[in-house]
Formats: C-alpha cells, structure tokens, sequence
C-alpha cells in the first residue's frame, strides 16, 4: 500500500503565513470608502416598558448620519430554532439589561458614543425574575406573557418553561423498586463566557445594485444570511456574507448577532457601517451560557450495576431560547447502559441575558453532574469509581438514548490507555487526590457540499461554504489532497462567501471534518473518477488498471503510460466532458460516537481550600486523526477551557437585575499558563465506517469531562464532595469545615401537578 501524501501528516496551516505575518483579515480590519461607525444604546432596566424614546439630540449631533430603533424594522420575530420568541431590537419592551434599544451611524466612534448617550428613553419598570428555580413556578411573574402566541412555541408547560427535551425507556418505577440502592443528588453549573479574542465585528453596505453586502466575524454565514433575511423582510437573494477570519467563536458566533444594526443603518444613510464590540460587550451583548440545575436519581445493584436512573434539568436560557438546552438531555446516562431511564430537561425564561451556544451547549454542565454522581454512587457502593464506570460503559451493539445501535469505538481503550499511563490504581499522599471522567458526544452531522476543480497546472480549488475554524480548512484540504494523491501545497483554499461557495451547515458541533470533510473527499473521488475517466480514453485501458497518486494518473504494471493532472486537466477543457470538476453534497451523516477518558491530579490546601491542578490526562478516540498536531491542539484547547470551567470562570449575574457584574478580562478568571500543567494527550484510533479515512469528531468532548474530573479528585483528596461549580477556594475551604450549603432543587412532577414544587 503506498504511503499518505497527506494523511495522517502535521501538516503546518494553510494560513500560516497570513496568520504570523498579521496580514489575515478579519471584520474589524475591513474599510470601505465613506464608512460610518456604529454604537448601540442598550437597557438599563431588566424588564421595563418603553414610554418614551426620543433621538432628536442624538440626530442633531454634527457627524451622526443615520440612528435607529426597533420600529425601523419590520415587526417581525426571529429565533434560533423554530421558536420565534425574539426581536432584532427592542420596541415596546425590553427584558434584560444589554438589550439593544437604539443604533447610531455616525462619521467616527467618539461623536457615534456621544449620540447614544444624547438618546432619551424613560421606561416603566415591570416585574423581574431573575431566579430560574423560581421562574419555573406556576405562580412565577412571566417573561413573556404572550408566550402562547409565538410562532413555533409547541410546549404545554405554561408560564416561563418554552421548551422541554425528554427521553424515556423502560420501566423506570419498577427498576427503582427492585433496585437495592436508589441514591439522589443535586448538582448546579454556573453562568460562564465563551471567552473568544476577537469580539463580534461585521461592516455592511448596501452595493450599487441594492443588494446588501455583510462581512462578518461568523461561523454561520448561511444562517446569518437567512436570519437577515428575515428580520429586515427582504430577499434572501438581495443579501450577500462574506464571512472573515474568525478569531475564536466556540458556539457564539453561530447565529444572527448585530448584524442587523449595521445593515439597516447602512440602508438608511446609504453608506457602509462597521460595527465593533468592545470588550464589555462581548460579556453583556453577546449569548453567554447560564446556570444550570440538575437532579439526578440512579437505582443500582449491590454488585454494582445500574438498573434506573431519572434525570431533571432545569437550564436557564435568559429573555430568549437562542441555544436553549441543546444538546444535554441525552447525555444525563453518560457513556453508560442503563436499561430504564426517564429524561426531561427545561429550558426557562428569565431577565437575563439570551444564552448561547458553547462547545456544546448543555453537554458539559451534565457531564459534570453525571460523572460525579457516579464516582458518589460507587464510592457509596464500596466498589472502585474506574471499575464501576468499566463494568456499566456502553460497548458495541448497544442502543443509545437516540435509539441508534452503536457502532465501534474506543471508549474503553480510551479508559485502559489513562489507566495504563497514570499507573491506576495507586494511593495518593495526604491532601492529594486523583479523579477520572468520562465523556461523550457524537460526530456532528448537517447539510454539507463540496467542488473540486482540477486546474490547468495540475493544483486543486478546494471550494466549500464552511467557516476555517481551529485549522479545519487544512485538515480539508488533506483529505482532498490525500485523495487526489497531490501535495498539501497543490491544493488552493480560495476565500468564499454566500454568493460563491455552495450552502452547507454552520461551522460548529464538531461537524466540519467528518461531516463537511467527507463531501470534501466525495467530491475529490468524483474529481478522481473524471480524472481516471478521461486517462482511460486516451490511454486505451479500462479505469482499473489505473492508479491516480504523485501528481499523475498512471497504468499500474506499465508506469511509463502516464498522464499528469495538468496534462489531463488541459485536456479537459476540449473534451465532450468538459473541465473536470468533483461535486458532492448530502445531508446528514451515520450516528458516530466520540468518547474520551480523562483524570486529575490535584493538591487541597487544607488551610486556604486552594486547588492546584498537578497533573492532567486525556485519552480520546479520534478515529483517524487527519492532522495530528491540529487534533493535539483542538483537544488541549478543550481541557484547558474544561479546566478554567472548574476552578476560576464564572459570570457574576447580580441576583435582583440579571446585570453582568464582571464583564472584563480582568474580572472574569480564565486560566493562564501558568495555572496550566502539562496536558498529556493520547489519541485512541478507532476508525469509523462513514468519517472521511475513518475520521471521527474532535473539538467538543475535551471540554466536558474536567469539572468532574477535578471534583472527584478534590474528594480523593480531602473527602469532600462539592456540587457546584467553580470551585473556588472559598467555596472548597467551606465543604472542608462542614459549612457547605445544602442545594435545594424544584421537584417538576410536582410542579406540574398543581403541588408545592419546592423541595
């Protein structure tokens, strides 16, 4: 078998020369003669009407080209998903502090600030839930009284509950009778930001043939463009994205921002706009994700299995749905087969900030709760947490919550190869602790399409509608390269917008290389095919007895009877065929697990309830890993933001307004390298049967399984199990002396029957 050109290689970036040299551009970097810049006046009050609004000073400022309200725009409603909950700008009414109220244009940034605060706005307060564990009450004050009305609301639950996910299988009561041991717990994640460098910019302008052009910092131009479309009522023809370089997004720049303020400004002066966050903006405009509240309930036998579990969440997605609860229902039985379960996860409106999506919405706040709970349950058992995971993991053959049977994978090498590296099981000394996780999370799949156009001189155009997000247009250009047996350097990635690139689903939920990637390589074997095609004609052999690697097409036992790629793409252009072009698109992808294992090491200081992570350790089964220095790297990046999620990061929300009280990098804690100690990576390959070369997903699950990881450790450690998160030294220093607070959690059967639902 000869060897890869490409696979399998770590390959340097294809934009890795923009990228060091600071020539790549993004948003903020465009201009444009004639630009105006862009401000936002935002809410002050958490839930209020709009009495008044007047922008008579605001225009009146010497500079200020265009300002404009929520009545600018046609009375329209957008969403997420199909529920249609939410309105470019406030009109009437606003629901949390940050929402946009008023836009100015104006000929610099400075004179653009000073409109907005020349802007008059009197509100009439109105009744505020900030609380979700109160929201969801029958007796709480609504969000949004017309709920009912909206377009796409389906759920019967009433009041602030806009959407329920749930899953069931089995007979849940009968399995918790039988079972020998039922153990409960309450866990609680926190509000935390993304936490991308680049904040959100975009410029619009609207082009001499009235078609409206947008550059925006996004990873979903389809959808930016269709959402557009719909709020500003027009065309989905008459609009146009072109979508930059992305600074990091991880989720928060899926969807429709601000694009809308700028592109109505723009047709309203009649020149282009740009818009820039500042850095505070990117914590108050922007869709964080909020606390989330999880109950979970598991029946076990005394020899260790697991019979039943029923889990409750309650996500607090803010004013609207955006990412809503997502992805986390599914994922409260773990990487674990559990014959009986009952699901529901709520998403309830609160005068917050919107939530958005995050390295899979959902996924990690219930991987936090998942994994501690089964390290509580099978030290309550008296059975080894790594031997109880073991002998409960799904294998081969199962049937996953989705109802799906599952395929190969590696989730106990995944396990085997941290057991192996960190020597388990060992002692640790005192006040030293070491805890393990385990992960899920399934290859993303949507609408994916790809050309491949074989030029004159023997290079690929790698043409695709998706956004380059942590290197994935080379891992792409790999797979198209390995398949058409070139080089790296012979593939051109051209820049793409809306216009140009064929439609394919936005840059996120690990879907790019496997599901994106393998329209890439189908439409490379289309290429190939009309390649080998054309060789045989005028060759004189049938296709197979060709072979197409090194840059050529040649017969197999005679390879002086060869044809460069030039050669026949020259050909090409006078051939009955035509040029060669390789097209490939569909839909969706087979359901592909992803699993990964991961353990801390941490050390308690008894006296300050500090945490210092010592050691870190992840295995993953990545399938085929296209380009291992960029997997290394995806991976690492997860842990570390895992990482962050667990000690240090969270949004402050004053409790009575729903206000962001630490919108700064200096304020809101990530962690820093030197907090950081060695992330030690195994790659597990299990290829698939459907991913391109047997490539599996990547980027999400190296986020989700820390917390846990690290909370377990802490209880190794010092014998204290601690449900929330972050845990800070305070919060730790309390569960040491006993003084931990006891969460109490809303029992939603309850609830929903009419009775006390506190418990």
């Amino acid at each position: 078998m000869p060897e890869h050109i490409a696979l399998g290689k770590s390959l340097p970036r294809v934009d890795a020369m923009e990228k060091i040299t600071g020539k790549a551009t993004y948003a903020s970097d465009v201009y444009l003669p004639g630009m105006l810049m862009c401000k936002l006046l935002t809410s002050t009050e958490s839930h209020a009407r709009i009495v008044r609004l007047d922008t008579t000073r605001a225009e009146a400022l010497p500079g200020v080209r265009a300002v404009i309200t929520g009545n600018d725009y046609p009375d329209i409603r957008f969403g997420s998903g199909a529920l249609r909950d939410r309105r470019i700008m406030a009109t009437d009414e606003v629901f949390y502090i940050g929402e946009a109220v008023a836009a100015v244009a104006a000929d610099d940034e400075i004179t653009a600030q000073e409109a907005v605060e020349l802007i008059d706005v009197e509100y009439q307060p109105l009744p505020v839930v900030v609380d979700p564990l109160q929201a969801i009450r029958d007796d709480a004050v609504p969000v949004h009284e017309d709920l009912e009305s909206f377009e796409g609301y389906g759920f019967a639950g009433g009041g602030n509950n806009c959407t329920l996910l749930d899953a069931d299988r089995g007979d849940v009561v009968q399995a918790f009778q039988d079972a020998d041991q039922t153990i409960e717990e309450t866990y609680q994640s926190q509000p935390i930001n993304q936490g991308f460098l680049e904040p959100m910019a975009c410029v619009a302008n609207v082009e001499p043939n009235g078609r409206l052009t947008v550059w925006a910092s996004t990873q979903g131009p389809y959808q930016v463009r269709a959402q557009l479309a719909s709020v500003l009522d027009i065309p989905l023809s008459r609009i146009k994205v072109i979508a930059m370089e992305l600074g990091g997004g991880f989720g928060a720049k899926l969807r429709l921002a601000f694009e809308a303020f700028p592109a109505m400004l723009a047709m309203k002066s009649g020149r282009p706009v740009k818009l820039i966050n500042t850095r505070e903006e990117a914590f108050t405009l922007n869709g964080p994700r909020l606390e989330t509240n999880i109950r979970l309930k598991t029946g076990v036998m005394n020899d260790g299995r697991i019979v039943a579990r029923e889990a409750y969440s309650i996500f607090d997605v803010g004013a609207y749905l955006g990412a809503g609860p997502n992805a986390g229902v599914g994922h409260a039985l773990g990487p674990y087969k559990i014959p009986n379960f009952k699901l529901r996860s709520y998403g309830v409106y609160t005068n917050k900030i919107y939530v958005g999506s995050y390295r899979a919405s959902g996924v990690a706040d219930m991987t936090f709760a998942v994994e501690s709970h089964m390290d509580s349950v099978a030290h309550q058992l008296g059975i080894d947490p790594l031997d109880f995971r073991s002998m409960n993991a799904v294998e081969e053959g199962d049937i996953s919550v989705s109802g799906a049977r599952l395929p190969r994978n590696g989730l106990r090498e995944t396990l085997q190869a941290v057991k192996d590296r960190l020597g388990l099981p060992k002692k640790m000394g005192e006040a030293r602790g070491l805890g393990i996780a385990m992960g899920e999370w399934r290859s993303g799949s949507g609408p994916s399409t790809a050309a491949i156009s074989v030029n004159e001189d023997g290079t690929i155009s790698m043409l695709t509608g998706s956004v380059d997000i942590s290197g994935s247009d080379t891992s792409m250009a790999q797979i198209a390269a390995e398949t058409l047996g070139v080089t790296l350097d012979q593939v051109v990635v051209p820049k793409r917008d809306t216009d140009m690139a064929p439609f394919t689903g936005p840059s996120g939920g690990s879907r790019i290389v496997y599901s994106q990637g393998k329209a890439v390589q189908m439409a490379a074997e289309d290429a190939r095919n009309k390649l080998m095609a054309l060789a045989s004609d005028r060759l004189g052999v049938p296709p197979d007895a060709l072979a197409c690697e090194n840059g050529k097409v040649y017969v197999q036992d005679n390879t002086p009877q060869e044809l460069t790629l030039a050669q026949l793409a020259r050909m090409s252009l006078t051939s009955p065929q035509g040029p060669i072009v390789g097209n490939a698109s569909l839909s969706s992808m087979p359901f592909a697990p992803v699993y990964n294992t991961q353990a801390a090491e941490v050390l308690v200081d008894r006296e300050t309830g500090r945490v210092t992570l010592t050691r870190f350790v992840q295995a993953q089964d990545v399938g085929v890993a296209i380009n291992p220095m960029s997997v290394v790297g995806q991976l690492e990046g997860g842990a570390v933001q895992g990482i962050g999620r667990a000690l240090s990061e969270e949004l402050q929300i004053d409790s009575e307004t729903g206000r962001v009280l630490n919108p700064s990098l200096a304020t809101y804690l990530m962690p820093l390298a030197v907090d950081m100690p060695e992330i030690e990576t195994i790659l597990i390959n299990v290829p698939t049967d459907d991913g391109p070369f047997g490539a599996r997903a990547v980027a999400e699950p190296p986020g989700f399984g820390p917390p846990a990881a690290i909370a377990n450790a802490i209880y190794d450690a010092v014998g204290v199990r601690i449900k929330e998160l972050p845990f800070t030294a305070e919060r730790v220093l309390a569960a040491i002396k006993g003084q931990q607070p006891k969460a109490g959690f809303i029992d939603i059967e309850a609830l929903l029957s009419g009775e006390n639902p506190l418990v």
